[in-house]
C-alpha cells in the first residue's frame, strides 16, 4: 500500500507539471495531427529500430524481420509478452512455465533470446516480463543476426525497444480494468525541458492489481520509467532510460497436475495454499547510449546497460501419492534470486563511395557478463498433501518454513550459479550496385565467450567447470529490388554456445553447440506502401549437441558425444498494414518441421523438437469508420490457431509429449476521438480450456490453463 500510495502521488505531480508545460504551447493543432494520424497508421513499420545498428529499410533487408508497434498492442488491449503478444507474428508461440514472471518464446524449433534496446539481456528466469506501457516496438528478428551476436541459438531474437523522448509534447493517462478485480492506471508523460531539441524528457508510470481466474491468486506490479535526451550540440546525443519494476505475486505458475489427463481438472482449480509464500521482484535497469556524428553520414554509437534482478520467495512442487492417485503431495522451495547483468557496446556505421558502388559499413565491438544466483533449496518439512479432486486451503502456518529459511545461501544443496561473459567483434559492408538496385552484405564475426552452470551446488573445492569457445561467423546476404516496392532476398548467417561434456575415457568435449540458417525471401509492399507481405523459406541446422554414448564402449560408464543434430525447416507468411482506409489487417501463417535427425539413440530420431507447433495461423482485423454517424467507431476481432504442438519437455521424456490443437478467439470494440479513446475487449469468446503443458515421466499430466472468457474494458485521454 506505502508502494502504491507513493506511486500515486508521484503520477499526480508528474500530471500537473506536465499540464503546466502543456499550458506553455500557443498551437497544439499540430499535436492532435499526429496522434490522430498514428492511430492509423502504425500496423506497418517501414525501418527497424535504431537498436539494431543497421539503416536498412526493412523492405531491401535480407532478412525476415517482423516490428510490432503500440498501436498494435493498444488496439489488441495486451499488457505485457505473456499475453498473445506473439500473435502478431508468423510461428512464434509463447510456452509456459512461469507465465506471472517472464515470457518463454519459441520461434523456428527453439527458445529465443530477449533483446532490449538492441542488448541481448536473457537470463534464468527472466527478465521480467517487458510491460506493455514502456514498449514502442517489439522487433522479431528470425534466424542469426550476426549484426547483433553470435552466441545462441540460430532460431533468432525479439528486441524490446522501449519508449523513449520524441521532442514533442504528447501525454496521456489511461484507466484500464477488466474481469478478475483488474484495475490498471498508465501515464505517459513526454515533453521538453529546453526547446530545440536540446533537452527532452519522458516519464511512463503504471500500478495495477489483478487477480486471477484461478482461486488463491493475486498479483500486483508497479513501474516507474524515466529516461531524457540530452544533445549538447547539433552532433551530439546522449540518451539516458531507467526502468523500475516491482512484481508480487502468490505464485510464479499456476501448473495443475493429474494423472487422468489433461484439462481433466476444473479451470478455476489451484494448487497453490494461500499461506504459502508470496514473492516479490525488484527489477532495475539502466540504459545509456551516446550518438556522436562525425562527418557526413558517419556516426560513433556506444551504449550501456545495467540490470539488477532480484527474487525474494518460494514456490512449491508435487509428486502423487503411489498409493492414491489423486493425492498430490506438495514441497515448499526456497526460490531467493539475484541477476545482474553488464553489457557494453560501441560500433562506427558510415558510407563510402567506389565509383557507382555505395559501401554501408559496421564495425564495433561487443560485451556481456550476465550472472544469475539462486538458492531452490526444498524445506525439510511436509510434505503437504492435497486431494485434486477436492482441494482444502489453509495450510497450519506453524509447519511452514520461518523466514530464517528464505535466505540465498551459496552453501545450500541446490545452489544455482550460472553465466555468461563473451566479447565481440565484427566488421559488415552492405554493397549496393546498380543504383541500389542489388545489394550484397559480407559480414564476419568473431566471438571469445564463456558459459558455466552449476546446478545442484558445486562444493568450494569443486569448481564449477567453464565451458569455453571462440568462433569466426560469417554472413552472406543478397536482396534484389525488382521494382522499388517487390524485393527478393537470400541470407546464410550462423552462432555457436560453448558448451562441454565428459567424454570417453573421462577426457573433456569442448566443441561448441553450432547452428545455421539458409533462408530466401519475397518482400512487398502494396498500395504505395500501405500494407506490405512477407514470404520466407528456410533450413536451420543445430549441430554437437551433447548426446549419450553406448556405456559398453566406455566399461559401462556413462559418457557423451557432441554428434547430435536437429534440423528445423519451414515457410512463413506475414501481411499487415491498412488494406483499405480504415481496415488493418495482420495475418500470418508458420509451416516449422523441427526434429531430430542424429542421436545415438535411433528411437530419438524424428521425434518433434521441444516447444515446437508444426502449424500456427493467426488472424486479426481492425475497422475504424471514418464518416457518418459511425465515425470513430471501430470493430476488432482475431484469432490464434496453434497445431501440432509439443511441449517444451525435452526429446529425452519417455511419454508422448504432443499437445492438442489450440484455437482462441477474441472480439471488441471501440470508439476513438481526438484527445479519448475507449476499447472494449472479448477474450477467449467460445470460452475453450486452453492450456499448454507437458507429460512428466511419470505418467502424471501437467499444465497451465489460460485464462476462460473474460472481458477488458480501456479508457485513455491524450493532453
Amino acid at each position: 500500500m506505502k508502494r502504491i500510495t507513493i506511486g500515486a502521488a508521484l503520477l499526480t505531480s508528474m500530471l500537473s507539471f506536465a499540464q503546466e508545460k502543456k499550458d506553455t504551447i500557443k498551437s497544439n493543432d499540430i499535436e492532435e495531427v499526429v496522434v490522430s494520424g498514428r492511430y492509423y497508421q502504425k500496423y506497418k513499420l517501414n525501418e527497424v529500430s535504431g537498436s539494431l545498428r543497421i539503416q536498412t529499410p526493412i523492405l531491401e533487408l535480407p532478412q525476415n524481420v517482423q516490428s510490432i508497434s503500440s498501436q498494435v498492442l493498444a488496439d489488441q488491449l495486451t499488457l505485457n509478452m505473456s499475453e498473445g503478444i506473439v500473435r502478431n507474428i508468423s510461428g512464434a508461440r509463447k510456452v509456459e512455465h512461469w507465465d506471472n514472471v517472464y515470457s518463454n518464446v519459441f520461434m523456428r524449433g527453439a527458445s529465443i533470446a530477449t533483446f532490449m534496446n538492441g542488448m541481448n539481456v536473457s537470463s534464468t528466469w527472466g527478465p521480467i516480463n517487458p510491460d506493455a506501457s514502456i514498449i514502442d516496438r517489439i522487433e522479431f528478428v528470425k534466424g542469426p543476426a550476426g549484426f547483433m551476436g553470435s552466441m545462441g541459438d540460430p532460431a533468432g531474437f525479439y528486441n524490446v525497444v522501449t519508449k523513449k523522448p520524441t521532442g514533442k509534447f504528447a501525454n496521456s493517462v489511461r484507466f484500464t480494468t477488466g474481469s478478475y478485480n483488474l484495475f490498471r492506471g498508465e501515464a505517459d508523460l513526454d515533453g521538453v525541458l529546453v526547446k530545440d531539441g536540446v533537452l527532452d524528457y519522458r516519464i511512463n508510470l503504471m500500478g495495477s492489481s489483478n487477480n486471477s481466474w484461478v482461486e488463491n491468486d493475486k498479483t500486483s506490479k508497479i513501474i516507474v520509467a524515466p529516461s531524457i535526451t540530452f544533445r549538447p550540440t547539433k552532433t551530439t546525443t546522449f540518451t539516458a532510460q531507467y526502468n523500475y519494476q516491482y512484481l508480487k505475486f502468490n505464485q510464479p505458475g499456476a501448473y495443475l497436475m493429474s494423472n487422468d489427463g489433461y484439462a481433466s481438472l476444473n479451470v478455476h482449480t489451484n494448487f497453490n495454499d494461500p499461506n504459502f509464500k508470496k514473492t516479490e521482484v525488484k527489477d532495475q535497469s539502466l540504459f545509456l547510449s551516446l550518438d556522436q556524428k562525425l562527418f557526413k553520414d558517419w556516426v560513433w554509437s556506444t551504449q550501456y546497460a545495467y540490470m539488477d534482478l532480484n527474487y525474494d520467495g518460494g514456490s512449491w512442487w508435487g509428486t502423487f501419492d503411489p498409493n492414491n492417485k489423486n493425492v498430490l503431495n506438495r514441497t515448499v522451495s526456497n526460490w531467493q534470486a539475484k541477476g545482474k547483468n553488464h553489457i557494453f557496446q560501441t560500433y562506427l556505421r558510415g558510407t563510402l563511395n567506389t565509383g557507382n558502388i555505395v559501401h554501408k559499413i559496421i564495425a564495433g565491438f561487443d560485451y556481456g557478463d550476465r550472472k544469475y544466483n539462486a538458492d531452490f533449496s526444498s524445506f525439510a518439512g511436509g510434505p503437504f498433501p492435497i486431494d485434486i479432486y477436492n482441494v482444502q486451503y489453509g495450510v497450519d502456518p506453524s509447519k511452514l518454513p520461518s523466514a530464517d529459511f528464505y535466505t540465498l545461501n551459496s552453501s545450500a544443496p541446490f545452489y544455482d550459479d550460472e553465466g555468461v561473459k563473451y566479447t565481440s567483434y565484427y566488421a559488415q559492408d552492405q554493397i549496393e550496385m546498380f543504383n541500389n538496385k542489388l545489394r550484397l552484405t559480407l559480414a564476419g564475426r568473431y566471438t571469445s565467450g564463456t558459459t558455466y552452470a552449476g546446478y545442484p551446488y558445486y562444493s568450494p573445492g569443486n569448481v564449477v567447470p567453464k565451458n569455453k569457445a571462440g568462433e569466426f561467423t560469417p554472413r552472406v546476404g543478397i536482396s534484389y529490388s525488382i521494382n522499388e516496392n517487390f524485393s527478393a532476398y537470400g541470407i546464410y548467417d550462423k552462432t555457436f554456445v560453448p558448451q562441454s561434456g565428459t567424454g570417453i575415457n573421462s577426457t573433456s568435449i569442448t566443441d561448441p553447440f553450432k547452428g545455421q540458417n539458409i533462408e530466401f525471401g519475397l518482400k512487398k509492399d502494396w498500395f504505395g506502401g500501405k500494407w506490405n507481405s512477407t514470404f520466407a523459406v528456410y533450413e536451420i541446422r543445430r549441430q554437437n549437441i551433447l548426446v549419450a554414448g553406448p556405456k559398453e564402449q566406455n566399461g559401462g560408464v556413462p559418457f557423451q558425444m557432441a554428434s547430435g543434430e536437429q534440423r528445423a525447416r519451414g515457410f512463413e507468411t506475414d501481411i499487415k498494414g491498412e488494406i483499405i482506409k480504415g481496415l488493418n489487417i495482420i495475418i500470418n501463417y508458420a509451416y516449422t518441421d523441427a526434429k531430430t535427425i542424429k542421436d545415438t539413440d535411433p528411437t530419438r530420431i524424428g521425434i518433434q523438437s521441444p516447444g515446437n507447433a508444426k502449424n500456427v495461423q493467426n488472424t486479426w482485423v481492425n475497422y475504424r469508420f471514418e464518416n457518418g454517424l459511425m465515425k470513430g467507431f471501430g470493430i476488432s476481432a482475431g484469432y490464434q490457431y496453434q497445431g501440432g504442438r509439443q511441449s517444451w519437455f525435452g526429446v529425452s521424456a519417455t511419454k508422448d509429449q504432443s499437445l492438442p490443437d489450440y484455437f482462441d478467439t477474441n472480439f471488441g470494440v471501440s470508439y476513438v476521438a481526438k484527445k479519448f479513446d475507449v476499447n472494449l475487449m472479448l477474450n477467449n469468446v467460445l470460452n475453450k480450456k486452453l492450456y499448454s503443458g507437458y507429460r512428466g515421466d511419470g505418467g502424471e499430466y501437467a499444465w497451465i490453463y489460460n485464462a476462460p472468457r473474460n472481458w477488458r474494458l480501456s479508457i485513455g485521454y491524450k493532453f
